[in-house]
């Protein structure tokens, strides 16, 4: 019994620790590889999603922009040759009912705040901030979620264009209703605010609050 144990372990430990560095060696490409493609995959149509592997099963991360587009990033990890389970640890962006937009101008500049969809949407806002209002300082406080109503960027564009005719106060968007307070810069400014809100909104959008006042001096005279 004494000679047995003394090869018997020993070969044991040998079998073993080569058993798992033959796994090691072999798996590990396997999940590159698989890992590899799967990203791949997903880069193709989303640039939200990420996924991990371990063995032949799939981890899938990410916040989804859309229920839409987590069902796509999750169609392209099922059907990847070599997976075999797909969990799904992804979370979606938070629903923003209603979805709303406001353009506040002050003294100190503008503040951009309340909901902006995902991707490339914040920079444009961004830039047509700074088209419309050249030379003012612009603060970004805008949350991205989702909900945009239709023709968002549409809406978006308009209560740029009349807030740039205040000298303080604000235009909301909030789903498809405008509401806007505060200041003309002058008269001409204070009549054409007044009639942009009684007339065809763009994406059939409503006048919702309009609180407006002429400039001091002209309504002084």
């Amino acid at each position: 019994m004494h000679t047995i144990k003394s090869w018997f372990w020993p070969g044991v430990i040998t079998i073993a620790l080569l058993t798992a560095l033959a796994v090691w060696f072999l798996t590990d490409p396997i999940d590159r590889e698989l890992t590899a493609s799967v990203n791949d995959g997903l880069a193709l149509q989303n640039d939200w999603a990420s996924a991990e592997i371990d063995g032949r099963d799939l981890v899938l991360k990410g916040i989804a922009p859309s229920e839409e587009a987590l069902a796509a990033a999750l169609k392209i990890a099922g059907e990847t040759e070599g997976v075999r389970i797909v969990d799904n640890q992804t979370t979606l962006l938070p629903l923003a009912d209603p979805f709303s937009f406001v353009v506040t101008k002050s003294d100190e500049g503008i503040l951009l705040s309340g909901n902006v969809p995902y991707g490339d949407a914040r920079a444009k806002i961004l830039a047509a901030a700074e088209n419309a209002m050249p030379g003012i300082e612009i603060l970004d406080e805008m949350a991205v979620a989702r909900g945009a109503p239709q023709g968002f960027f549409n809406l978006v564009d308009f209560a740029l264009a009349q807030a740039a005719q205040l000298t303080n106060g604000e235009v909301e968007i909030s789903g498809t209703t405008y509401n806007i307070r505060g200041t003309a810069a002058n008269l001409n400014d204070y009549d054409r605010l007044n009639a942009a809100f009684h007339t065809a909104l763009p994406g059939n959008a409503e006048a919702g609050e309009i609180k407006l006042e002429a400039p001091a001096r002209a309504s002084s005279n």
